[in-house]
């Protein structure tokens, strides 16, 4: 190791408000805490460096790149441009591990770092449709197959030379060994994403914040904390929600987050007449707050990874509502810490809603159970000894580290 402990470099795509990026965060804060030191590098800064820079952790900004493989030439001094920028963090720094989030193109970029240091490398998939899709090009969709059919090479012939695949559920691995037959099943890691549950749950400021977003202190208030896009299905909540305001009119349902959907979900709110109902908040530095001020949880995705905002609400003690697919099944327990229905099911979503806002007491019981669930399987600390257990093994397998904790064996379901 290049310090006085190991140092790991945590790269995101950017530090917009989003779940990998509190993965990071949270990830980065809690290595200090399992003896290892963090920083944290993105391409695009955001807000969420603020909170990082606050926890004591260096943030750094890299340049955009500029041009796209289609222009090979420029594409390829933007490589090099970046190459010796990420070379420059890791001497300043004394790097010894990068683990990367949502790169894609650039995860190979930072593999090639191995050719001129000793860091190690990992790779992370957030996400069960990892993969390049047609919306990612936005400006060149008609290269899609070509780009598309090139990642998937790239990875299976990269990936015996990086330290390992981390998977945050057993559905992403699942997903990952689908998607690139040939590679080693023991290659990946499934380390679940988590959360610090001493952040969530206090409720010291629900009724004055509350009153600032114009609710009631009756009102039953539902949180949807997720991009407003695709894949998050708000537009299946909306197309649920009639129903069952015509039985709770006291319902109120917070959009917390935003994206580029934002414009036609509120066309669509206004369609079906729920303007009364639907509040769009776009994107919040307090999401612990709102959690608090809520009294259920809804996450309507038609695919995740593992999503954080799913565990943060049952951290919040809060009964959730989420569709059964990649990750959430890991995270909740049907019936017993929320319920779970098909993706894509409008009449199955309102269904459930009903089902719980008809027994507070039931519903009560719930969201005490998703907290207890939270604390006892998606521990932070728990995630950031597994974290560090990995990456000190990988840098001396024969010798144990007294500058990471590695006998933590997991305690993942």
């Amino acid at each position: 190791m290049k310090g006085e402990s190991l140092c790991v470099l945590q790269v995101v795509s950017n530090l917009d408000v989003g779940g990998a990026q509190e993965v990071v965060r949270t990830l980065a804060e809690n290595l200090e805490k399992a003896g290892c030191r963090s920083v944290v590098c993105a391409f695009k800064d955001g807000p969420l460096r603020v909170e990082i820079e606050r926890l004591g952790i260096p943030v750094e900004i890299l340049p955009q790149r500029r041009h796209s493989i289609l222009s090979l030439p420029l594409f390829a001094l933007d490589m090099l441009r970046l190459r010796r920028a990420f070379l420059a963090l890791v001497n300043k720094h004394g790097v010894d591990v990068i683990q990367t989030h949502l790169l894609r193109s650039l995860d190979f970029l930072v593999l090639s770092l191995r050719l001129a240091s000793s860091v190690l490398v990992f790779w992370t998939f957030h996400n069960a449709r990892f993969e390049l899709r047609e919306e990612h090009l936005a400006r060149h969709r008609w290269s899609f197959k070509m780009k598309h059919r090139g990642y998937r090479f790239l990875y299976r012939l990269c990936g015996r030379w990086v330290n390992r695949f981390i998977a945050v559920s057993e559905n992403v691995k699942t997903s990952v060994l689908e998607s690139l037959p040939g590679i080693p099943e023991g290659r990946i890691i499934t380390i679940c994403n988590s959360v610090d549950a001493s952040r969530y749950g206090d409720r010291a400021r629900r009724d004055d914040l509350r009153r600032e977003l114009g609710l009631g202190e009756d009102d039953r208030v539902v949180a949807v904390v997720a991009t407003l896009k695709e894949q998050k299905g708000h537009r299946f909540l909306l197309d649920a929600l009639p129903k069952v305001v015509k039985q709770y009119p006291d319902l109120k349902v917070l959009f917390i987050g935003g994206g580029e959907l934002g414009d036609a979900l509120q066309s669509r709110t206004l369609g079906l007449g729920l303007e009364n109902y639907v509040h769009f908040l776009g994107n919040r530095g307090d999401v612990p707050a709102l959690l608090a001020a809520s009294d259920y949880f809804i996450l309507p995705s038609l695919w995740e990874g593992l999503p954080m905002a799913l565990a943060e609400a049952m951290a919040s003690g809060l009964p959730v509502i989420a569709t059964r697919v990649s990750g959430t099944s890991q995270v909740v327990v049907h019936a017993e810490t929320g319920l779970l229905v098909p993706p894509g099911d409008s009449d199955e979503l309102s269904f459930a809603m009903l089902k719980l806002l008809s027994n507070p007491a039931r519903a009560a019981e719930m969201g005490a159970a998703a907290r207890r669930r939270v604390e006892v399987h998606f521990s932070a600390q728990a995630q950031a000894r597994e974290y560090a257990a990995l990456f000190t093994q990988e840098l001396n397998p024969r010798k144990t580290s007294a500058k990471a904790d590695p006998s933590y064996q997991g305690d993942r379901v």
